[in-house]
């Protein structure tokens, strides 16, 4: 392999990273499957129902249903996925999103004045550094 100035040059080698990587497989990334990952993380939670048992009373839905959705066996209906959210104090929509934190939980919309403002400024300043001219790469022939 060539350099832009004529030298040889060897492919670096790339090590390993420090971390596992994850991959995703498409076929089993699915809602059941998001969903059946977010019920265990609440579940480990401290807060809220702790066992299925807990859950299905808290919840008013089958201990054998909630058995089923852990497992990704089942498609869950809406109502289902509700009463379960409500038992955590969450919304339906939110145990639909991959990788929920509890502690966390995601939002659609900034909740107090602070969190909007710092939005503002971050929309803000990412808008001036898209609006910054590109520099064209400059080359040391050293």
């Amino acid at each position: 392999m060539l350099t832009v100035y004529g030298y040889s040059s060897q492919p670096q080698t790339v090590a390993a990273p420090p971390y596992p990587r994850r991959m995703v497989n498409r076929d089993k990334f699915t809602p059941q499957a998001i969903l059946a990952q977010n019920l265990r993380t609440l579940l480990a939670w401290k807060h809220g129902p702790n066992t299925q048992m807990e859950l299905a009373r808290a919840s008013k839905v089958g201990q054998a249903t909630i058995g089923r959705l852990l497992k990704a066996d089942a498609a869950a209906r809406i109502e289902t996925v509700h009463a379960i959210a409500r038992a955590y104090d969450l919304e339906a929509w939110q145990l639909l999103v991959a990788g929920m934190d509890p502690s966390n939980p995601p939002v659609l919309m900034p909740v107090n004045q602070s969190e909007q403002q710092l939005y503002a400024k971050l929309r803000a300043a990412a808008a001036e550094i898209a609006a910054l001219p590109q520099a064209p790469y400059k080359v040391d022939p050293e």
